[in-house]
């Protein structure tokens, strides 16, 4: 697993804002950025992340999963 921390970024951006195109607005890049990096993160995840039903993703269970784990603190 090879997760960087601007593919986190990105994935916790989308959750909360609810699609790729606002997410890009808020980070400042382009939709398809977002789209790719979300892409690339369910390959390193092995996870589908978003399903795509109608014009805005819907996140799948692990997508959900995986948000509230991101928004735990770090163990120690």
């Amino acid at each position: 697993m090879n997760i960087n921390q601007d593919q986190l970024t990105i994935f916790i951006t989308v959750m909360e804002t609810g699609s790729f195109s606002a997410a890009a607005r808020q980070l400042g890049k382009v939709p398809s950025a977002i789209s790719m990096s979300i892409a690339n993160l369910e390959i390193d995840l092995n996870l589908k992340l978003f399903a795509p039903v109608g014009r805005e993703p819907l996140p799948t269970p692990q997508a959900q999963s995986l948000h509230e784990k991101s928004k735990q603190p770090p163990v120690q």
